[in-house]
């Protein structure tokens, strides 16, 4: 298996399906975000989000969610919308206007995973959009994709 070609071919399919960014970090036990985490979490910091305490290990381990997992792909996509709002109507958030994007991203996703399958082969892929417990923020940061801000110590 030639890793550089089937990096270089994930990254231009993610392209040719619109995203913005793709990133490949390896996949592992995410030691230092756990921490992060662990002590955001005892800190209350996440008010009345109690969702965020459960599935600790999946959050910290893209091994639990996909067994297996040798790599974690980060993808972006901008969602801001062409169209602008009419200005005599009420004022809607920029990510909630339009089209949903979990729908639209989900459906790339679907194709980006069958591209890869297609030419790379079997593969224990899974998409997620806001939909499964991932630190998407940490998973960009160590795919090469930006940094993440503000975190507490």
């Amino acid at each position: 298996m030639d890793l550089s070609k089937n990096n270089h071919f994930v990254k231009k399919a993610a392209e040719s399906l619109g995203f913005d960014y793709c990133g490949i970090a390896k996949a592992g036990y995410m030691n230092e975000d756990a921490r992060r985490l662990e002590k955001w979490l005892q800190n209350g910091y996440h008010g009345k989000m109690q969702y965020m305490e459960n599935h600790f290990d999946l959050r910290t381990d893209p091994s639990k969610l996909v067994p297996g997992a040798k790599s974690v792909i980060t993808l972006m996509q901008n969602y801001y919308p062409k169209q602008l709002q009419t200005t005599d109507g009420p004022k809607i958030s920029k990510y909630a206007y339009g089209k949903d994007y979990h729908e639209i991203i989900r459906a790339k996703l679907n194709e980006f995973l069958a591209l890869i399958r297609e030419n790379i082969g079997e593969i224990a892929g899974r998409g997620f959009v806001d939909s499964a417990p991932v630190l998407e923020r940490a998973w960009a940061a160590k795919s090469g994709l930006g940094w993440v801000g503000k975190t507490e110590t």
